[in-house]
């Protein structure tokens, strides 16, 4: 799994923001579907394409939007490698990707990757 996900995060860099298409919380859910075959966001996609389209969607905080459509994945207290999670980032909720020593997230400016404690961190 290790190639699998670091090919990921490596291409991950290289993609243009799009909301509602490789926005931190899109590419997390990609990362599910790939690795899981459960993509969390299946229902909204292609309902934004904007700033204000996502801050709408995400209003009660992206833990809450993610929390239900998380399942069939279990929540962790020990996230590794492969896992994801939702984590703070300059007090900002941000979708994010375990990458065993860091969390790796997708920010308008291309990948970030930080140590983080998880808001909440899923797995199967």
């Amino acid at each position: 799994m290790a190639a699998g996900l670091n090919a990921f995060v490596a291409a991950g860099a290289a993609l243009p923001w799009i909301w509602g298409g490789t926005d931190c919380t899109a590419w997390m859910s990609d990362w599910c579907r790939l690795h899981w075959g459960h993509d969390p966001i299946a229902d909204l996609r292609g309902t934004y394409d904007t700033e204000a389209g996502a801050d709408a969607l995400i209003a009660g905080g992206l833990t809450e939007l993610l929390r239900p459509r998380m399942a069939p994945l279990r929540i962790t207290p020990a996230p590794v490698a492969g896992d994801v999670g939702v984590i703070r980032i300059l007090g900002q909720e941000t979708a994010a990707i375990c990458t065993g020593k860091a969390w790796a997230f997708r920010t308008l400016r291309g990948l970030g990757e930080a140590p983080a404690r998880p808001i909440i961190a899923w797995s199967k």
